[in-house]
């Protein structure tokens, strides 16, 4: 009778295990606030693995260190995050608990399922154009690089453009937040005559590389080399090829532009017009304006991150770079009184040669060297690339040539949404991908200057 009892008991409790296994989602109940949280629980040697996602903050998943289900209990934590989940298994698909992090408690019912945040402007197949997921040859790094071409129906010869992601591991539909901001400027400009070319960044997706080591520079190789295939597709208008740069992509458009007279035209949304240095100091007091810090920490912020900027750029090693920093930073009211360890911890990511290139490009080395047409786009909430500077920034690097338009949208973010602060805080929160006038102005330009 034991034996049996016991049996019955293993039984049960794997059952349990089984029941909890899989993925759960519900929103942190903050105070006017609705933060959706995402969490996997699978089952490896015996033992139950869960990672977290919290996707209007990140696209990654993040492991969690611990996790318990006991007597229809789930307990989860991390000592990193400073946070912890306790609920209770109500029945297969839900889960009543509360999320705790650093003192505050908030409810946070989880139900089983995926989670999926409403995005209406994501095209959906079938699609009323041609796409082909491709590869290319960047020869000069040695690297395949894999992306989507999609064309309209036809014979062609079709204009071309390349879609070149902003500063992180983009993949080719530059997605972020949940949304795909390439899916949908490549499905528009498709639908309307153009063929585009988004892919996957060095290192990131189906693309080979490392990305950890490449700067605007190797990403403008990149870009170069997918011009360089555009050019022998037989439903291409070689002569019609542009690049469509989004932040950071900006300066890879305008790098391209400058150094090849053949490249028709490039689009430039929310991009560099003054040194990198100067937009890195603009943007983060853009921010902590956004966050209502006063004035007085803003100034004292903006003279640390000056320091900083002049400390990376002038040294050429990680080394010397840190030595540099940790002795500056010792001397400032912000780290005066911290240890040699928690300098170390502040610095040891400030400084790569990414970094560094980022904060010495300076648009003007190449904008009075570009000749083709310029469409220039921002918006006044966008605390990334501050709009009045960059834009003005731009006008001046390419002088009066009458070759560039330039259109700031009000209220539109880094994004091109229609944001309240432009906080990044935002970013998922918003509905909407990009502004249809955005991408209907985009069109109305190449139409006029390249059809």
């Amino acid at each position: 009778m034991r034996n049996f009892i016991l049996l019955i008991t293993l039984l049960f409790s794997f059952t349990s295990i089984a029941q909890i296994e899989g993925t759960w989602n519900g929103n942190i109940e903050i105070p006017n606030q609705k933060l959706p949280f995402v969490i996997h629980i699978s089952k490896a040697n015996n033992q139950l693995k869960v990672m977290g996602e919290s996707p209007m903050q990140t696209d990654e998943k993040f492991p969690l260190e611990k996790i318990t289900f006991q007597n229809d209990t789930l307990k989860i934590s991390d000592s990193k995050l400073g946070m912890n989940y306790v609920g209770v298994l109500k029945n297969p698909k839900q889960i009543e608990g509360k999320f705790s992090q650093r003192g505050m408690s908030f409810p946070l019912n989880l139900e089983k399922g995926e989670f999926k945040l409403n995005r209406p402007q994501e095209p959906q197949p079938p699609f009323s154009y041609k796409t082909e997921d491709v590869t290319f040859e960047n020869k000069e790094a040695k690297i395949k690089l894999a992306g989507t071409l999609t064309m309209p129906n036809g014979k062609g010869k079709f204009p071309a453009i390349v879609l070149v992601a902003g500063s992180g591991t983009n993949d080719r539909n530059e997605e972020l937040f949940g949304h795909k901001p390439f899916m949908v400027i490549a499905d528009h400009l498709t639908k309307n005559g153009y063929a585009v070319l988004r892919y996957d960044k060095r290192g990131v997706a189906s693309s080979e590389g490392n990305f950890a080591k490449a700067t605007v520079f190797d990403f403008a190789s990149d870009a170069k080399a997918a011009i360089k295939y555009l050019k022998t597709v037989k439903e291409i208008d070689s002569k019609k090829i542009g690049v469509l740069g989004h932040s950071e992509g900006g300066s890879v458009a305008q790098i391209i532009a400058s150094e090849d007279s053949s490249v028709n035209f490039i689009i430039l949304m929310a991009s560099l017009g003054i040194k990198g240095s100067d937009g890195l100091v603009l943007q983060n007091d853009a921010f902590a304006k956004a966050m209502g810090l006063p004035e007085l920490t803003r100034a004292l912020n903006k003279k640390l991150n000056e320091k900083t900027y002049e400390i990376i750029m002038r040294n050429d090693s990680k080394e010397k770079a840190n030595k540099e920093l940790k002795e500056y930073y010792k001397t400032t009211v912000h780290y005066k009184n911290a240890t040699d360890e928690e300098l170390d911890e502040r610095i040891k990511g400030l400084y790569s040669e990414h970094i560094r290139q980022l904060l010495l490009f300076d648009p003007i080395d190449y904008l009075p060297k570009i000749n083709c047409e310029v469409l220039a786009i921002n918006g006044t909430k966008d605390l990334q690339v501050t709009s009045v500077e960059n834009l003005a920034g731009i006008a001046k690097g390419l002088g009066s040539k009458g070759k560039l338009q330039i259109i700031s949208y009000d209220g539109l973010n880094h994004l091109f949404q229609p944001a309240t602060t432009g906080l990044d805080s935002e970013y998922g929160e918003i509905e909407t991908t990009i502004e249809p006038k955005v991408l209907e102005d985009i069109t109305k330009w190449l139409n006029e200057k390249v059809k």
